[in-house]
């Protein structure tokens, strides 16, 4: 490589966001003391040259209050996010929340999730591992690749 490319190589690196997918890429609510995941940045995650950087961990609590669901398409089309951690104490997951994130791989539903709306997993088309709990007792349709 010759010393300009080498140069302009490392200063283009510098001003690269460097992280990981993170809670400022998501929007959220909170009602009645608990919170509802509403919508991600879609660009969320798509470092693919950054080991990590599709892996997205939606923290516990936010602002103090417990994370508990996650709304309708809040992740539709984020196409950059390869893994998504849902905290424990996620009850529902809204229809088309994960719909057309084509690079998701695998996903675990976490235990207290009772229902899972329609269209939920449509167009993952990475999605080759899901895992459900016994609890769920209302799937939605359409709701796998």
């Amino acid at each position: 490589m010759k010393p300009i490319q080498a140069l302009l190589a490392l200063f283009t690196c510098a001003f690269l966001p460097l992280n990981a997918a993170s809670l400022a890429d998501l929007t959220w609510t909170t009602t009645n003391g608990q919170v509802t995941i509403t919508d991600c940045n879609e660009a969320a995650g798509e470092n693919f040259w950054i080991p990590g950087a599709g892996e997205l961990v939606i923290p516990d609590t936010i602002e103090g209050n417990p994370v508990t669901s996650i709304g309708e398409s809040a992740f539709l089309d984020c196409s950059g996010l390869t893994s998504i951690t849902i905290p424990d104490r996620v009850s529902s997951i809204g229809g088309a929340a994960f719909e057309s994130c084509t690079s998701l791989t695998s996903i675990t539903i976490p235990d207290r999730v009772t229902s899972i709306g329609e269209s939920a997993f449509l167009d993952c088309t990475s999605l080759t591992s899901i895992t459900i709990p016994d609890r769920v007792t209302s799937i939605g349709d359409r709701h796998l690749p």
